[in-house]
């Protein structure tokens, strides 16, 4: 009988490396089996079948043992999660210059035109605001205000005294009309392009280029505003179009001076220590006649912490859709939060469209952080050229390449 005993003490084990008793020593009956480990790549823990006759005595079973490949189980096994993948949506405040030289060259037609169209076409990835400069309000031309080249125009218009009072405050260089700093006149929002084009179709071309002083009511609204505590961080941008240098305050709406062009530097610099960055558009700056137009918009662009070292100069609406286009598609957001952080990177199975797309591949995506997925490449490129469905789950394995 104690040899029996001795058999079912040293069958007692977690290794289970007990294959039986004999006829001649052992308990009629008992049978232990040892089942291998399943393999961790099927995401299966080690496990032992045990089986035995009636009345024997028991034999404990072996601890779960969970593979390092794999995330803590929850309960009695691995749970597959399906998080939830919100992109991070970053915001743009248009500037756009509508002082009266916006009406040489026909800038002013081709700017709404463009600016009508990428917002359209990007509002979905971009939150867009619009600021215009000087304040149109101030210079009475919203709505629907004449524009005319010379006065005579003015005798055709439905209130000839209202347009010679105005073109006498253009040509006559009225600084309270020609210097109003320019503001907000569509916050930035979701679907925003449809009221961005209303204020746009609009407004007229009038005055000076206050561009320090509008660059500072920016930073005093739109840069300064605190987030909600509920509002997940993104990146704010500023993107200013203009055709000039600045010729306000100092300048009265007419001359470009040093103070001017100072001040508009330290605006652009204040807005990037508050995280707001700025891209610069600049109309007609090529050639030896506009090398210090294209100096000083240069200089904004080195000041607006998004890389450019050179404003970005177009002609024409094509040229400006071209540029529009290309910042807008470069600051579209390729990050997504997810609602839980995961464990483990590699267990993380991400799909674009229901395409698995790899971990830390040149055209896959990274684990940013404990909860960003950020896609990389190819597949950021392709989430930013039109509408997309990105898709992410945590499974119990390690996820292998495709």
């Amino acid at each position: 009988m104690s040899q029996v005993w001795d058999c079912l003490r040293l069958s007692v084990g977690l290794a289970l490396l007990v294959s039986g008793c004999s006829a001649d020593g052992g308990a009629a009956g008992a049978r232990v089996a040892r089942t291998p480990p399943a393999s961790t790549a099927a995401g299966g823990g080690a496990s032992a079948a045990v089986s035995g006759g009636a009345g024997e005595p028991g034999v404990l079973p072996p601890p779960r043992i969970v593979p390092a490949t794999q995330p803590t189980p929850r309960g009695d096994s691995c749970e597959v999660l399906q998080l939830v993948t919100e992109p991070v949506i970053p915001e743009m405040m248009i500037v756009l210059d509508r002082s009266g030289s916006m009406t040489e060259g026909g800038r002013w037609v081709p700017s709404v035109a463009a600016v009508r169209s990428v917002t359209t076409q990007l509002q979905s990835k971009i939150h867009f605001g619009l600021a215009l400069f000087p304040d149109p309000d101030a210079t009475g031309s919203r709505p629907g205000a004449p524009m005319v080249d010379s006065i005579t125009e003015c005798f055709a218009a439905p209130d000839p005294r209202a347009c010679i009072e105005q073109f006498d405050d253009q040509t006559q260089g009225d600084t309270d009309v020609a210097c109003a700093p320019g503001k907000i006149f569509v916050p930035v929002a979701q679907n925003s392009a449809a009221m961005i084009g209303s204020v746009l179709d609009k407004t007229t071309p009038l005055g000076g280029t206050p561009t320090s002083d509008t660059l500072e009511q920016i930073l005093s609204t739109y840069g300064a505003a605190e987030p909600s505590p509920d509002a997940k961080p993104h990146p704010n941008f500023v993107l200013l179009v203009t055709d000039g240098m600045p010729t306000c305050p100092a300048g009265n709406g007419s001359q470009t001076t040093q103070p001017d062009i100072d001040a508009s530097n330290a605006a652009v610099e204040a807005l990037e220590a508050h995280g707001v960055r700025t891209y610069v558009i600049g109309y007609d700056t090529t050639g030896s006649a506009n090398a210090m137009l294209a100096s000083v918009l240069d200089g904004f662009a080195q000041r607006g912490g998004t890389g450019d070292t050179t404003h970005r100069s177009v002609e024409d609406e094509q040229s400006l859709v071209a540029e529009l286009t290309r910042i807008t598609f470069a600051i579209a957001s390729c990050s997504f939060e997810l609602d839980s952080p995961p464990d483990r990177a590699d267990h993380v199975l991400v799909r674009l469209d229901g395409q698995q797309v790899n971990l830390d591949e040149p055209d896959g995506f990274a684990l940013v952080g404990d909860r960003t997925v950020e896609l990389r490449g190819a597949s950021c490129t392709r989430y930013r050229e039109g509408n997309h469905v990105l898709d992410a789950q945590v499974l119990c394995e390690v996820v292998e390449p495709q």
